[in-house]
């Protein structure tokens, strides 16, 4: 199955810290600039405030007429009654005397007549407001026209100036935060592109081809030594791989040759008991050599090597070569289940592997019963069925570690307890798992099943 890593990656991953420590980042600058938004709003605001109000008072001294009733204004107009809206309005005389409007008290008429003219001037009110005067010479007669804010309306006007504020640079805050997840995802992916890189070099190396070693071009130098460190550890493991193939062949080539000698002397033992047991020793000897020979290929098999194989055709050739020794033994050989089902594989190991699960059913079945060969299709892979004496649940989980004999050994004394050690070691070369279960009706199922793995054919 091949590696896809999401857009926050895995748990635990470098893809999701650097994800979680960018989206940190950005909580904290949103809140920052949250802070500075409302530090600027409310350090502002008075001189906004002074600003409207200014222009307002403007606008009043624009429309008095001293020659018309009132001076032109409408002391019944909203404005000037101010008790629906945020600012109240009054005009004053010369004196700070009031022509319209309602702010009346002594302290704000000495502020009043206080004023200079054409220049606006802050006025301190009750209640912790204030309002801006303007002072001006209309038709020959001195006028102040006053604008506060109104004590009801003053804190939701400056709540509404707040949010309008607020939607103003909303988007801008929105788009940023876009462009800085944008970036930051970039940043990560390119960030993470060495990594990926290694990953793929790593994946070629194997038995097939020892001597590669990862590359350190367009690597960052934080990761040149562990780099070293890992192309150092493939070394040793090279030289480790090498010397096992070594022994083996050394091993083929010593032990082969004197076992076929002393085959031969045996042929030639008068005594038929005497020739008959040596040779079943031989046998044994060489059954054990060949295990052992077999579970060192299927320990140093890599991925690079594997090809589509179809496990139906591996399961006839296997039947077809132990058929003779299933006959002489007493027991029957089926095949059943699919047809046909391709899975990526070496063919030699899985062949290895299932004829180890079907001798081992021969030699445990009991007198006169049939070992199946089911081919399985979801999940791909063989169920060996037999009618033996079945395998204890104490000893189901240790029975394909090497050199363990889990079953009556009287029944099979050729049995070195490697068998079943070279089927899982070849099914962990596979990514597929190996177990063994009770059967209905007496005896065991043993399963190769390739996990996660479908099927193609």
């Amino acid at each position: 199955m091949s590696w896809r890593p999401n857009a926050f990656g895995t748990r635990g991953s470098l893809r999701r810290r650097l994800a979680l420590n960018i989206l940190l980042a950005l909580v904290f600058c949103l809140v920052l600039a949250s802070g500075a938004l409302f530090y600027e709003f409310f350090e502002h605001l008075e001189e906004r405030l002074e600003a409207n109000l200014t222009a307002e008072a403007l606008e009043v001294v624009g429309q008095v007429d001293p020659g018309r009733s009132h001076f032109g204004l409408d002391p019944a107009g909203l404005r000037f009654r101010g008790a629906e809206g945020n600012y109240r309005y009054t005009l004053f005389d010369g004196a700070g005397a009031v022509l319209v409007g309602g702010e009346t008290s002594p302290e704000i008429s000495a502020q009043i007549a206080a004023t200079r003219l054409g220049r606006a001037q802050r006025i301190v009110l009750p209640g912790d407001r204030f309002g801006m005067a303007i002072r001006a010479r209309v038709e020959g007669l001195d006028v102040v026209a006053l604008v506060s804010t109104y004590a009801s309306g003053s804190k939701q006007s400056q709540l509404a100036n707040l949010w309008h504020e607020i939607e103003e640079e909303l988007w801008l805050v929105a788009l940023g935060a876009a462009m800085v997840l944008i970036a930051g995802g970039l940043t990560t992916h390119r960030a993470l592109a060495p990594l990926e890189s290694l990953r793929e070099q790593a994946r070629d190396i194997g038995p097939a081809n020892p001597d590669r070693r990862l590359s350190g071009d367009d690597i960052p130098s934080e990761l040149l030594p562990l780099i070293d460190a890992v192309n150092e550890a493939f070394d040793r493991l090279e030289r480790g791989f090498r010397a096992q193939r070594d022994f083996s062949s050394n091993v083929a080539h010593e032990v082969r040759t004197p076992l076929a000698v002393l085959r031969s002397s045996i042929d030639r033992i008068d005594d038929p008991s005497l020739r008959q047991g040596l040779t079943e020793d031989v046998q044994r000897l060489d059954r054990l050599f060949e295990q052992i020979v077999d579970l060192a290929r299927a320990d140093a098999t890599g991925v690079a090597r594997f090809e589509a194989v179809d496990l139906h055709d591996i399961a006839i050739d296997v039947a077809s070569d132990l058929a003779s020794k299933a006959v002489r033994s007493g027991h029957g050989l089926t095949i059943t289940g699919s047809a046909r089902v391709l899975v990526s594989g070496n063919a030699n190991l899985l062949a290895i592997a299932l004829r180890n699960l079907v001798r081992n059913a021969i030699a445990y079945a009991s007198e006169g019963s049939d070992v199946e060969i089911e081919i399985v299709q979801s999940p791909p892979g063989w169920r060996v069925l037999d009618r033996g004496p079945g395998v204890p649940d104490h000893l189901k989980e240790v029975l394909f570690e090497r050199f363990c004999r889990g079953r009556d050994t009287q029944s099979a004394p050729d049995g070195a307890g490697i068998g079943l050690a070279i089927v899982r070691s070849v099914a962990q070369s596979h990514g597929a798992e190996v177990g063994v279960a009770d059967r209905a009706g007496g005896g065991s199922v043993f399963s190769f099943l390739f996990r996660g793995e479908e099927e193609t054919g």
